[in-house]
C-alpha cells in the first residue's frame, strides 16, 4: 500500500477494465479506416532517487462486425528502476482498422510512473535528461461516401509531465501533448507546451501536423532537460502519464430493422466520444488527470 495515495487515485481515475475483444476477419492489405495513436518517454540521469516507486498500465480494445471486417490492439509497457541505472519509461499504443460496410472497432491504451519523494537539499539542483515522441494518425481509403456520418476514423492521445511538492502538492512544473483527429470532420487539434525549467534540444524536437482531407496526421519526436533548484529543503513527486485511444466505424445501410438499429448505435457510441473528447480537451487546460 502505497503512502502518497492521492497521487495514485488521480493517476488512477485514467484507467479502465482490460478486455480483449475477439478479431472476426483477417483483413486485406488496405483497410478503408485506419486510426493510430502512440507515445513513448523515457527518462534518465536522475539527480536524485525516489523513496518509492509505481508503474501502472491498462489497455482495452473492443470490435463489433455485421458484415465488414475490423481489428483493434492495444499495447501498455512502463518501467521505473532505481536499482541499475536510476532511469524511467513507457509506452502506450493504440491501433484500429476496417474494411467493409457495417462495423465498428476501438482501442485504449494507459501508461504512467510514479516517483514518491525525490529529495532535494537546499540550493541544490534537481534534474533528469528525458526523450520521446508522440504520434496520431487517421486515414479513410477506397471511399465513395465520404460522409462523417457513414464513415470514419478517429485518433487521440493526451501525453502528460507534471512535479508536485509531495507535502503541500503543489504544481511546480509540467510539460503537456494533447492531439485530436477526427476523419471525417473538423474536431481536430494539437497542442505543445512545457514549463520554463524544461529546456528542449532544438537539434532534436520537432512538431508536425496537417488537418484536412481523408489522411491527416500529428507528430511530436522531443529530447531535452528538466533541471530547478530549489531555495529549501524539498521532496517532490513525478507523475508521468499517456493515454492514447482509437475509433473506427462504419454504418451500414439502413434497408432492414437490424441495419437501422445499428446505425442508430454508432451514431450515439461516436456523439459520447465526441463529448468526452471535449471534456478532456477542457481538462487538459486545467492540468487534471482525470478520465476523458
Amino acid at each position: 500500500m502505497k503512502k502518497y495515495t492521492k497521487f495514485a487515485t488521480r493517476f488512477l481515475a485514467l484507467a479502465t477494465p482490460a478486455i480483449a475483444s475477439s478479431i472476426f476477419a483477417t483483413l486485406p492489405s488496405q483497410a478503408a479506416t485506419f486510426a493510430y495513436s502512440e507515445s513513448r518517454f523515457n527518462i534518465n540521469n536522475f539527480s536524485s532517487s525516489p523513496s518509492d516507486v509505481e508503474v501502472l498500465t491498462d489497455t482495452l480494445t473492443e470490435a463489433i462486425s455485421t458484415g465488414g471486417q475490423v481489428t483493434a490492439d492495444a499495447n501498455a509497457e512502463a518501467n521505473f528502476n532505481i536499482d541499475a541505472n536510476n532511469s524511467a519509461s513507457n509506452l502506450s499504443f493504440s491501433q484500429a482498422q476496417g474494411r467493409g460496410d457495417g462495423y465498428a472497432g476501438s482501442a485504449k491504451s494507459l501508461a504512467g510512473i510514479i516517483g514518491y519523494d525525490f529529495t532535494v537539499d537546499k540550493d541544490k539542483e534537481f534534474s533528469f535528461d528525458f526523450s520521446g515522441f508522440f504520434k496520431l494518425e487517421t486515414s479513410i481509403f477506397e471511399t465513395s461516401i465520404n460522409d462523417q456520418f457513414t464513415e470514419s476514423a478517429n485518433a487521440y492521445g493526451l501525453f502528460s509531465y507534471e512535479l508536485y511538492d509531495s507535502a503541500s502538492n503543489e504544481l511546480l512544473d509540467s510539460f503537456n501533448i494533447y492531439g485530436n483527429l477526427s476523419t471525417l470532420g473538423d474536431n481536430d487539434t494539437f497542442a505543445f507546451e512545457a514549463s520554463k525549467n524544461i529546456t528542449f534540444d532544438l537539434s532534436q524536437t520537432t512538431t508536425d501536423n496537417f488537418f484536412g482531407g481523408t489522411q491527416e496526421y500529428a507528430s511530436a519526436n522531443f529530447k531535452g532537460k528538466y533541471s530547478r533548484t530549489f531555495d529549501k529543503l524539498t521532496h517532490l513527486t513525478l507523475v508521468e502519464s499517456k493515454k492514447n485511444q482509437v475509433s473506427v466505424y462504419t454504418v451500414p445501410e439502413p434497408s432492414t430493422v437490424l441495419g437501422s438499429l445499428l446505425s442508430c448505435t454508432m451514431l450515439g457510441a461516436t456523439l459520447i466520444r465526441k463529448r468526452k473528447r471535449a471534456s478532456s480537451a477542457a481538462l487538459f487546460v486545467n492540468k487534471d488527470l482525470r478520465a476523458v
